[in-house]
């Protein structure tokens, strides 16, 4: 009897360890307008690190495929990530004062942060000590806004936008002097958003990060571990002619 209940009670807690241990068809994988990182168009999810990711779950061994992507404001899936097991946001930049916030997997690749601005107006910043002297916008909770607070910018100086488009209307209508944001990403999402990107030019570089799939700290370190495994594969195995699928991919959205 007593060995009876030791067995039950040792299955019932191994049960309960595995329904609780997440492989990577249980997690929700949250992406951004973010181009050519990530991005719709034509109501389909693209960009380099949607690509890559269906290649790491094939290489984990995962039937799954961008369908199952949600795609929302950078803030509102930053904060889910920050806030929900189980959650993935991509790409998200790696910085110092994220590290200990998420886990990582990565990178997905490079990308530059600067000021932009309107090219009649001729602004120059030839340092961070100039920069007080400007209205500049931020997305809330991008890593802009970190890169230009750790160049000495004031938190009470910016506009602070929950999504790109009001800060690109600030923009347009010199409510701002500049938009801390990516320079590819920004000059894509202004010429989208129905102005011409050629009349905006980057003022001032406020650094260059590297972007990475952040996952939720409770996730395990072992399916982290497994997610940068295919990774590092799919970036090392090279075809005959010394190319690997992970640089088709950069190629693809000219990277």
């Amino acid at each position: 009897m007593a060995l009876t209940c030791v067995f039950v009670s040792a299955t019932a807690v191994s049960s309960l360890a595995a329904e609780e241990t997440p492989s990577a068809k249980d997690l929700t994988y949250i992406t951004h307008q973010f181009p050519p990182f990530d991005f719709q168009k034509g109501g389909r999810l693209q960009g380099t690190s949607v690509d890559l990711l269906e290649m790491v779950w094939e290489r984990m061994g995962e039937n799954l495929n961008r369908s199952i992507i949600e795609f929302l404001p950078w803030t509102e899936g930053y904060q889910r990530t920050l806030n929900e097991k189980n959650t993935v946001l991509f790409a998200t930049a790696r910085l110092p004062e994220r590290e200990e916030l998420f886990k990582w997997a990565g990178p997905i690749g490079s990308d530059t942060k600067v000021l932009l601005t309107k090219k009649d107006k001729n602004i120059t910043i030839a340092g961070s000590g100039d920069l007080k002297n400007y209205r500049i916008g931020v997305i809330k909770d991008d890593s802009a806004m970190q890169l230009l607070l750790n160049d000495g910018a004031r938190k009470e100086d910016l506009v602070v936008g929950n999504t790109s488009k009001p800060v690109i209307e600030m923009l347009q209508n010199d409510s701002i002097d500049a938009w801390a944001y990516s320079e590819t990403a920004g000059r894509w999402l202004i010429q989208d958003s129905g102005a011409n990107a050629s009349d905006y030019r980057a003022a001032y570089v406020l650094g260059k990060i590297e972007a990475y799939y952040a996952f939720n700290k409770e996730i395990p370190d072992s399916l982290v571990q497994s997610f940068q495994q295919a990774l590092d594969f799919i970036k090392g195995n090279k075809d005959k002619d010394g190319v690997s699928d992970y640089e088709r991919i950069l190629s693809k959205y000219g990277m």
